[in-house]
């Protein structure tokens, strides 16, 4: 992470000196991201966050998205045992292509790296036999998990500036266990402002 949105704006600025002089723009927005694990169908790990790009023409442009989790999976594993899961932070980096199918809508594809931070916490109480609730510090795993995603989406523009977007995408594997992998995916809904 400490790596990757450096190397993006480093990668965004030499790329905006280099072309001053074309018809190229930046554009900013936010997005709300619902994602889902395969294997695990009760979890539902939401995200938003802000979009950043640069629009080399119609059909290319360089695009990072940095989310932050807002929602997570919990639950009560038993009477002493509490067991929480949340996305801390997601980061992506992405080339898209894009083709306009009309002067309102455009289709593009979406290919690229991403890191996901997530934080697991398991929590145990103890109840004494005077009734006396304890709660024992809980335990926190850290993990992360990158590599190669991809996905596809639909634009609409609005205006000359504002448009709207929603894309699905293919996240790298999630890792279960030490033997097991299940596919994860997320949808994504978002705008942006071209400047």
């Amino acid at each position: 992470m400490k790596i990757l949105l450096p190397l993006t704006c480093t990668i965004l600025a030499s790329i905006y000196t280099s072309s001053v002089c074309a018809d190229n723009s930046w554009y900013l927005g936010a997005q709300y991201s619902v994602q889902e694990v395969a294997s695990l169908p009760d979890r539902e790990l939401n995200t938003a966050g802000i979009v950043a790009g640069y629009q080399f023409n119609k059909f290319f442009a360089l695009e990072t998205r940095m989310n932050i989790g807002t929602s997570g999976y919990s639950h009560s594993r038993s009477s002493d045992q509490e067991y929480k899961e949340d996305i801390d932070i997601q980061a992506s980096l992405f080339i898209k292509g894009s083709y306009p199918i009309s002067n309102t809508f455009s289709i593009f594809a979406l290919a690229g790296v991403s890191k996901s931070k997530y934080e697991i916490t398991t929590t145990r109480h103890h109840t004494d036999i005077d009734g006396n609730y304890t709660q024992i510090y809980p335990h926190i795993i850290k993990h992360s998990e990158s590599g190669f995603n991809y996905g596809v989406g639909l634009n609409y523009q609005i205006s000359e500036a504002f448009s709207l977007y929603i894309d699905y995408q293919v996240l790298p594997d999630l890792v279960i266990s030490s033997r097991d992998l299940s596919s994860w995916n997320s949808t994504n809904i978002g705008g942006s402002y071209t400047f």
